[in-house]
């Protein structure tokens, strides 16, 4: 109920601004290679599904390294979510993964705008770059972070229940960050198109922040993160939803600075090139 408010309350805002903005002539907002772009955004996408299923190998804990470990270990701040009752993990698990496949589709509210669908192919450039970006982030942390899951500290499983492959990927939450990278990209190029400032740009950016939050409380209660996973993965995502837009708005002014996310199983990151 909350999301279908969300997206209905969007589209009002979006209806709204049609009647608005239909007579202007279409400008560009940003500048984008597609050529490059997309078809280094899509193949990075492709290429983080085989770096998903090494970090599950990666990931392994083995009955000795749970036995290793104990609740009374972790910060109060996030002790808590290892004693989640585990008899909610898969209708929590169901939930979360739910609304990431809703936040993860959410741009295409875009294309409701005439204006806007006119730069799909740019926009779809630049979808997949922000998720590129925030893939090598999270990367470049889960690779080299080993932080067991809450549900290797769960004192109501099993030792067999807790061991095994991806149980040691816990920082930071990749769910979360996938949803805010493509919430809070849809916000951002929505305000960038129609100019939006004050309270209403708050309000789509409060908009976007609940499905990502949503996603971050079913993995809680699944027994997959901890608090201080979930927010970093909110951050993470969200500077990604933002920034490679505000970049490329950037470079629609200046057109010379360009950028391409790198990772690697050991490493994470962006290479940024600016030309004088």
């Amino acid at each position: 109920m909350k999301l279908t408010f969300t997206v209905l309350l969007f589209l009002s805002i979006c209806a709204q601004s049609y009647g608005q903005n239909d007579s202007l002539v279409h400008q560009k907002i940003y500048f984008v290679k597609p050529k490059i772009e997309l078809t280094t955004g899509i193949g990075l996408t492709v290429a983080s599904f085989f770096g998903f299923r090494q970090l599950d190998k990666v990931a392994h804990l083995s009955k000795e390294d749970i036995l290793k470990l104990n609740p009374n270990d972790l910060n109060s701040f996030d002790r808590p979510i290892a004693f989640k009752n585990p008899a909610n993990f898969a209708s929590a698990e169901k939930n979360s993964d739910l609304f990431l496949n809703l936040s993860l589709v959410s741009p295409a509210l875009l294309m409701l705008d005439k204006n806007i669908r006119k730069d799909w192919v740019d926009l779809l450039s630049m979808y997949m770059m922000s998720h590129a970006v925030d893939n090598a982030l999270y990367f470049g942390a889960a690779y080299s972070i080993r932080r067991p899951r809450p549900l290797t500290y769960n004192p109501n499983l099993t030792a067999e229940e807790k061991m095994g492959d991806g149980r040691s990927n816990s920082f930071f939450s990749g769910h979360v960050s996938f949803s805010s990278t493509a919430t809070f990209f849809l916000a951002k190029v929505y305000t960038d198109y129609h100019q939006i400032k004050g309270l209403k740009r708050i309000g789509l950016f409060t908009l976007a922040a609940i499905p990502p939050a949503l996603v971050g409380y079913y993995r809680t209660e699944a027994g997959k993160h901890f608090k201080s996973d979930v927010i970093t993965g909110f951050v993470s995502g969200a500077i990604c939803g933002i920034l490679v837009p505000e970049f490329h708005k950037r470079l629609q002014q200046k057109k010379n600075l360009s950028f391409q996310p790198i990772y690697s199983p050991q490493f994470g990151g962006v290479a940024a090139t600016l030309a004088f």
